[in-house]
């Protein structure tokens, strides 16, 4: 009889080893992979947590558990998961790879009739010339004030209806093409403005063009599904594993500003491509950009003109500022750069490569 119950003891404390050990395996696994619905709720890491390091304390004092012949044939401890409170991702021990999550469609109110504009530089008579060329964005076809559908329309004037002007060169906006008839000439349409939108980094747009917003979450593993993205003139949205800033040469100060701005209410427009990155959590998608455009709120009818002010034309402000007159190496920079408002709402110098390159060398 002590021999029997000495090696029923022997077999119960070799199982209870192995089943501990599966616990820290399981809740360890489950720590890094059930980001794949968004993350665990706190109760669930905190009980994992707890029970790894129970289990971490049993295992490395190389102590088997005490039992007594009277409790001999009660079942082992173990740590039991609910199947149904864990995640779909780690049900059954069966791990799913992490990929970019798709979210709820984003309504067409929020993404649709974006457009890209374009100065027409043609000479010949105006209004057929001297107008801009509007481009509806991620869309092959755009309609035209003719009812055309055409790779980009022609329009011979924008009417901004309050939003604040901005140069076509960085333009995007929200609105919609529509007809108007110009004496001698015919219909040759018009863009009327609903929102302006400015970018403002120098390099050039590429890529499809998103709604990105910071969703908040941070996760103690990456890539983890951070910003929100939706596609403009779609209902296509997805989560990814955030932007990568570094293509749009904004500079480590405007960066911090794009951050700000994405978990705004108008959130940012960012351009660029979707490329897979990968990690201890799993697979994701991470937005490259290319692009980054800021809602420009002032009312238009507010705006006074930004110029170039100051004793050596080396303040860039919408009203005079009067300056001392001594010259100094660095004022020769301004002098060919622009002046106009920035995304901010102020106005100042934008900081182009050749300005940026000719103050560093003074």
């Amino acid at each position: 009889m002590v021999a029997s119950g000495s090696a029923d003891y022997t077999n119960y404390a070799e199982r209870e080893k192995h089943h501990l050990r599966q616990s820290v395996v399981y809740f360890a696994r489950s720590g890094v992979e059930a980001y794949n619905r968004d993350m665990l709720k706190s109760k669930y890491i905190r009980a994992a947590a707890v029970a790894s390091a129970f289990a971490a304390l049993v295992l490395s004092s190389g102590a088997a558990p005490q039992r007594t012949a009277a409790n001999l044939n009660q079942q082992p401890f173990g740590i039991i998961a609910q199947e149904n409170l864990l995640p779909e991702a780690i049900v059954n021990d069966h791990a799913l790879p992490l990929e970019s999550t798709a979210a709820a469609p984003d309504p067409l109110s929020s993404t649709s009739t974006f457009y890209t504009v374009r100065a027409d530089l043609r000479r010949c008579v105006s209004p057929m010339c001297g107008g801009y060329f509007v481009r509806r964005v991620n869309m092959p076809t755009t309609r035209c004030a003719d009812g055309r559908d055409m790779e980009q329309c022609y329009v011979a004037e924008i009417v901004w209806n309050g939003q604040a002007e901005v140069d076509a060169g960085k333009a995007l906006l929200r609105g919609d093409v529509s007809a108007k008839i110009y004496e001698r000439f015919g219909n040759l349409g018009a863009f009327r403005v609903t929102e302006s939108w400015q970018a403002i980094g120098d390099s050039q747009p590429t890529g499809t063009f998103y709604r990105v917003r910071d969703r908040g979450l941070r996760c103690i593993t990456h890539p983890c599904p951070t910003h929100h993205e939706a596609k403009l003139n779609s209902t296509f949205s997805v989560n990814i594993a955030g932007v990568d800033l570094s293509g749009v040469g904004l500079g480590s100060n405007n960066a911090p500003v794009v951050q700000a701005a994405m978990t705004g209410p108008d959130a940012a427009i960012i351009t660029g491509n979707n490329v897979p990155v990968t990690g201890p959590g799993g697979r994701l998608l991470e937005l490259k950009a290319t692009q980054v455009y800021f809602r420009n709120r002032t009312s238009a009818s507010n705006v006074k003109r930004c110029m170039k002010t100051g004793c050596s034309a080396a303040v860039c402000s919408d009203h005079d500022v009067i300056t001392t007159c001594e010259w100094r190496p660095e004022y020769a920079c301004y002098q060919k750069a622009t002046c106009e408002r920035q995304p901010d709402g102020n106005c100042g110098f934008t900081k182009t490569r050749e300005l940026t390159s000719c103050l560093a060398g003074r």
